[in-house]
């Protein structure tokens, strides 16, 4: 019988004090199967390191990390490209001033009136309508009412303009009137009036 026509399992490799039967007795194939898949290597000619074909059998047991297949692996089938994930679509920014905060300016009302009938200082409301000119503000005109004060940066004095009052001064800086007499214990009611310089309270 041809070798090469012979299908093999695997493929041994002859190592020192093997012989057919203890191969056979190794592998769990019968010894004359074995033989006859080698027939080019009688039992005479058995040496280290000669190649002897496996052949198939019921039992066969293939020693870990010795043989090396006869018949090649099928390649494993490549993976199935991922999805690319959809791009994620970027949130709507919140608008500047929510509908529930807007006011529409009434005729004759000013940012002074504004401020009184929300409790708002004036840097607050300012800040909070960047684009418009509060001194300016007419009917109609679409303001955005904040629900808190912004804090803001508090000079340590302040020099009294032409139409600059004790109430006007406290609401310009949110401070309490009672804050702005004891932070200048020289001064009256009276006495806050243009060109005077004035005290801030920290």
């Amino acid at each position: 019988m041809d070798q090469t026509s012979e299908k093999c399992a695997y493929q041994y490799t002859v190592k020192r004090g093997d012989s057919y039967y203890l191969i056979a007795h190794r592998l769990g194939v019968q010894l004359r199967d074995l033989l006859a898949a080698n027939p080019a290597i009688p039992p005479s000619r058995l040496t280290v390191g000669d190649v002897l074909c496996v052949p198939y059998g019921e039992d066969v047991q293939q020693p870990a990390g010795d043989q090396t297949p006869a018949e090649p692996q099928q390649p494993a089938e490549p993976a199935e490209p991922e999805t690319p994930a959809e791009p994620e679509v970027p949130a709507k920014p919140e608008p500047a001033c929510p509908a529930n905060r807007r006011t529409v300016v009434q005729n004759g009302q000013t940012a002074g009136d504004l401020q009184l009938r929300y409790g708002l200082s004036y840097y607050t409301l300012q800040a909070a309508n960047a684009d418009t000119d509060l001194e300016k503000i007419q009917g109609g005109d679409v303001l955005c009412i904040p629900e808190t004060n912004t804090p803001c940066p508090v000079p340590k004095c302040h020099t009294l303009k032409e139409d600059d009052t004790l109430e006007s001064v406290a609401i310009t800086y949110n401070l309490p009137v009672a804050a702005l007499l004891r932070a200048n214990p020289c001064l009256a009611p009276e006495d806050f009036c243009a060109g005077v310089t004035i005290k801030l309270p920290e």
